[in-house]
């Protein structure tokens, strides 16, 4: 009996330690992290940028090049819990502007050094935020669109104490396409639109997904554990902010984009999300595509797509 005992609490240990560990792999996030990938890997079964990758990194290094040599003004603000959050602002028309949220793990320039285009070509007023935990931003845990949301509606407060009455635009890009998703319920001051691009529905449909696809388990009981440390450790519900009920109560357009072939966030998501949206809506799915490459991969549709929005046309 006291053999059982332990054994069990040998199990329960390793499996709040394991629990821990993806929590940790998942909300933890330092750029001394990075190391530079095996070529073998890019576009491999395991990439899960696939197929695309090879493509996209190759297309966007000189972009970013460029987009450094913008004239960038650096601005701040604090977020909700104490942390100053950070951005970059490329000043056009005060009356239109769009806040930009780049993806998880990822930054202002390898999200959007390619998209800025339509709006510089546009003249519109860009805000280029770095998400919590990453760049300049302070914070210990990413948010994982659920904090981001409402560090997004502090700089949607920001840009109406800066310009009077603007039309404001928000962009995501992965993770920052499901932050925007989840502002789309939330009444922000002269929002007018939103544009997600390959954003998943919520944290816990994409932690299912990610638990199935990258670690190769079940989601029970791991994906509970680390449930948990979430909520204790980051105040974080994986089930707070649902994609669907957020474009279904969303009181903006939206206009959703994903590649066909994405391996990270599922195309489906996207899918669902667009048939809850009461608001005029236009949803994209592009045809070999990964994740994330939408724009590459479709240049004039995306374009297109951005400016019928901000143009009242989206039906």
């Amino acid at each position: 009996m006291a053999l059982a005992i332990i054994i069990v609490i040998i199990i329960l240990a390793c499996t709040w330690a394991a629990g821990y560990y993806v929590f940790a792999s998942v909300f933890v996030y330092k750029d001394k992290e990075k190391a530079p990938l095996d070529p073998a890997f890019i576009d491999s079964e395991n990439d899960m940028m696939r197929p695309t990758a090879r493509r996209l990194y190759a297309y966007i290094e000189p972009l970013k090049e460029e987009m450094k040599k913008l004239p960038l003004k650096r601005l701040e603000t604090m977020s909700f819990d104490g942390n100053k959050l950070v951005a970059y602002l490329l000043e056009g028309d005060p009356k239109e502007v769009v806040i930009c949220v780049h993806g998880y793990k990822s930054d202002i320039y390898s999200d959007f050094a390619d998209k800025i285009k339509i709006y510089q070509d546009r003249g519109t007023t860009v805000l280029l935020v770095n998400d919590r935990a990453h760049g300049e931003s302070e914070g210990k845990y990413l948010g994982f669109s659920e904090h981001d949301r409402m560090d997004v509606a502090r700089w949607v407060d920001k840009i109406n104490t800066m310009y009077e009455k603007p039309r404001i635009y928000l962009h995501g890009v992965s993770m920052g396409g499901a932050t925007v998703i989840h502002c789309a319920n939330m009444e922000l001051e002269n929002v007018c639109g939103i544009i997600d691009d390959c954003g998943f529905d919520s944290i816990l449909g994409i932690s299912q997904s990610l638990m199935k696809n990258i670690y190769h388990v079940p989601y029970f009981p791991l994906g509970y554990v680390a449930w948990f440390w979430a909520q204790v450790l980051n105040k974080v519900n994986f089930n707070k902010s649902i994609g669907e009920t957020c474009a279904y109560e969303s009181d903006v357009p939206i206009v959703f984009i994903h590649g066909k072939e994405d391996h990270y966030v599922p195309c489906q998501m996207s899918i669902d999300m667009y048939e809850q949206c009461q608001q005029p809506k236009e949803l994209h799915l592009i045809d070999d595509c990964g994740h994330a490459a939408a724009y590459m991969v479709a240049t004039k549709e995306y374009t297109d797509m951005v400016n019928r929005l901000m143009n009242g046309e989206v039906k």
